[in-house]
Parts: C-alpha cells; sequence; structure tokens
C-alpha cells in the first residue's frame, strides 16, 4: 500500500516539472530581443562633394602698430633735468619742447678757464707781435704765441658745445611724431650724450607682427599681406612684409616682421593699436571642404569620407582658412562625399546612411 502511495507521488512531480517546462519555454519565446543585431549599427550623417581648388595659402598673426623708427635724443652737456615737458605716449609738433637742462657748474666753469686761456694768448700773441718789430722777439717766438692762441679757441668751442657757454639748454622735437619712452627723470643729473628721450615719427608707421617660429621661415620679405585693426568698423587695408627676423623675441617667443605704411595719414591709425594679419604664402591646390567636417584629435586633423555605406577617416593639414571652408591636403578621394554633419559619433569603418541636410 505504502508502495502504491509513493509511485503515485512520483508521478505527480513528474507531471508538475513537465508543465512548468513546457510553461517556461512556450513563454520565454514570446519575450521581445532587446539587443539589436550587430548589422544594424549605423549612424545617420549628412554629406556633400568634395572639390579640390586652387586657394591662396595664408599665414595668421597678431601685432600692433608702431610710430617709424625711434630716434634716441640727448643733450651734447653734462647737467640736471630741470624740466620734462612731455610724458610716453604724446604726440608732438616740429619745435615742441621736449625737456630742459641746466649746465654742469663744471662744465661752466670749464668754459670761463678755456676762456680766460683764449684771453691770455691773444694778449700774449700781441706781446710777441711787439717784440718781433723792435726786433726783441724771433719769428719762431711770434709763431708759438699764435698756436698757443689757436688751441686756446679751440678748447674755448669744445668746451662750448659741452655746454659751458650758457647756464642751460633746450631740447626741441626735430620733427612731428610720438614719445616713444622716456630715459630719464625730471630732477636727474645726467652726463653729455645721455639719451633723455625716444620719438618716433608718425608720419610714416608701420605694423610690427609676430610670427610662430616653427613657420616663420615661410614668410619672406615682399609677400602681400591683409591687415585688420581689432576695432569695431575698422576695414582692412593691403600692404607688405618688409622684413622678417631671424630671431625669436625674448618677451613674445614670436619670430618679428615689419610691415611700412607708406600711406600712414590716409588710413588713420593710431600707434598702439592692435591688429590681425593675413600673410599670402602663395596659391597652393587643396581641397576645399565646410569648416565643420573638419575634426582633430592627438594625431591631428582628420575627416570622414563615405564609401559603400561605410565611413573612412583621411587624415588632413589645413593649408587654408577662408571664411567657412578649410583647403586641406590630404589623401581624399575626389569621388566619395565628405561628412559634413554626423561626423562627432564616427569612427573609422562604421556603417552609416545618408540623409538630407
Amino acid at each position: 500500500m505504502k508502495h502504491n502511495r509513493l509511485y503515485i507521488a512520483l508521478a505527480g512531480v513528474a507531471i508538475a516539472a513537465g508543465l512548468g517546462y513546457w510553461w517556461y519555454t512556450s513563454h520565454a519565446s514570446t519575450q521581445p530581443d532587446d539587443t539589436p543585431a550587430a548589422d544594424n549599427v549605423n549612424a545617420l550623417v549628412v554629406t556633400q562633394p568634395v572639390q579640390q581648388q586652387s586657394l591662396a595659402q595664408t599665414m595668421e598673426a597678431f601685432g600692433e602698430v608702431a610710430t617709424g623708427k625711434p630716434d634716441s635724443l640727448s643733450f651734447p652737456q653734462a647737467g640736471q633735468v630741470t624740466t620734462l615737458a612731455v610724458v610716453a605716449g604724446q604726440q608732438v609738433r616740429r619745435g615742441d619742447l621736449l625737456a630742459r637742462l641746466a649746465s654742469d657748474p663744471n662744465a661752466v666753469s670749464a668754459y670761463a678757464q678755456a676762456a680766460n686761456a683764449v684771453g691770455f694768448a691773444q694778449r700774449e700773441l700781441k706781446r710777441q707781435q711787439e717784440l718781433f718789430s723792435l726786433q726783441l722777439a724771433t719769428r719762431s717766438q711770434v709763431d708759438a704765441a699764435r698756436k698757443q692762441l689757436e688751441d686756446a679757441q679751440a678748447a674755448l668751442a669744445a668746451q662750448a658745445r659741452l655746454g659751458g657757454a650758457s647756464a642751460g639748454a633746450e631740447l626741441r622735437a626735430p620733427y612731428d611724431g610720438v614719445v616713444t619712452s622716456l630715459a630719464v627723470a625730471q630732477g636727474d643729473r645726467i652726463v653729455a650724450g645721455t639719451t633723455v628721450v625716444q620719438l618716433g615719427r608718425t608720419g610714416r608707421l608701420r605694423v610690427l607682427l609676430g610670427l610662430e617660429p616653427a613657420r616663420s621661415t615661410q614668410v619672406r620679405a615682399g609677400m602681400p599681406v591683409t591687415i585688420t585693426p581689432v576695432l569695431n568698423g575698422a576695414k582692412p587695408f593691403e600692404a607688405t612684409i618688409a622684413t622678417v627676423g631671424k630671431v625669436v623675441d625674448a618677451k613674445s617667443l614670436m619670430v618679428p616682421a615689419i610691415v611700412e605704411l607708406s600711406a600712414a595719414g590716409d588710413l588713420e591709425l593710431v600707434a598702439g593699436t592692435r591688429v590681425q594679419a593675413s600673410i599670402q604664402l602663395g596659391v597652393h591646390d587643396a581641397w576645399a571642404v565646410p569648416r565643420q567636417s573638419v575634426l582633430n584629435d592627438d594625431r591631428g586633423d582628420y575627416l570622414f569620407q563615405v564609401q559603400a555605406g561605410k565611413a573612412h577617416r583621411v587624415d588632413v593639414t589645413k593649408v587654408n582658412e577662408n571664411g567657412q571652408t578649410y583647403g586641406v591636403d590630404g589623401g581624399l578621394n575626389g569621388q566619395l562625399p565628405v561628412v559634413v554633419q554626423g561626423n562627432y559619433e564616427l569612427s573609422d569603418g562604421m556603417a552609416v546612411r545618408e540623409g538630407a541636410q
């Protein structure tokens, strides 16, 4: 009796297990598969044809407007600066007062001594001439007295040039210009020839540009350049590179280049104005592509072209920039379109589908 109950229980368990398996398999087969097939992974992109054009290769640089090459102005004598009539950056006209100097007392004393020596030499020459007429002096003594007078007169002229002849001196602007710097302060005592003011000509301005050292060798004198002042409403103008430096400036860490402005008066520029320059290096055949199509990573600039429904990376080098268009060099295929939208999510070889822009 016990055995029959055991068989019945085992049969019930087996039937229940069979029913459970049937329910699980039948319901599991109806659940949706959330994992997409690999073949369905693609990106929606917008493309456009690419073409090769002859583009002007340019280099961008920045700088500022400066006066013409400044001159260092000084007093020819020693003394004390009693007046500085200008400040750095001030515009002056020819003849305007720049500074006053009180002559060094030692120079005044030396001039007085030289003047006394001239007077003594004149009297001695006259005395020797009178003695010679009385046959009490020789011709050589008269000649010696005449030479002594000439030497004394030369010494007096030298002391006059050193400022001893006057109690002071004035320094005036020799031409229209701008005070670029002051080398002394009011009250300073200076020696002869000390630079007091540096004055730059305003009639002939120039632009001082800074070039990246790695690309500075591409720039040569005579190359055309478009200068755009960094001012609201300022119009660009054309000029020419005059000189290119051969050393890196210690302060800016850039290679200097100079643009001479021959018609400075017509440009209405002010010294110190910041400018942007576009230097024309020459004409270069390049692929013209939209700006947004060119990306950049640790390998450099690149873009994507589409072939047979897949995106292919092409490494490029920028050679020109004109508004919303780049001129690039690289292994592009002129028969394949370039991706202009949707390129940020692409990887090399990724499947794509093209949409309308």
